[in-house]
């Protein structure tokens, strides 16, 4: 089944003012998390959920660029999962530079 996928107002925020991207790489950010929820969302709820038969689950994403691999650790709220909807409800972003 194919979700729909929401992010809350802060998680949207947080991307938009993460420092050393680009318009183009919070673009691709937003584009590859929404592609592999929409399509991934069961699998990723089964692998790593917030806790047992919790409806919460996380989901990590890198986004290399030249310099920096930025790597995002999102958690996602599938409780709406039955209406088609997944919605990105926390994230945190590291950083490392890429050799």
């Amino acid at each position: 089944m194919a979700y729909a996928v929401e992010f809350a107002d802060a998680v949207s925020d947080y991307i938009a003012a993460a420092p050393g991207l680009t318009d183009a790489d919070r673009a691709a950010v937003v584009a590859g998390v929404t592609e592999e929820l929409s399509c991934d969302a069961d699998r990723f709820l089964a692998l790593r959920p917030l806790a047992h038969e919790s409806l919460y689950f996380h989901y990590d994403h890198p986004h290399p660029t030249r310099e920096v691999l930025f790597a995002f650790d999102f958690v996602v709220d599938a409780s709406h999962r039955a209406a088609g909807v997944v919605r990105v409800v926390y994230v945190e972003c590291t950083t490392e530079p890429m050799s």
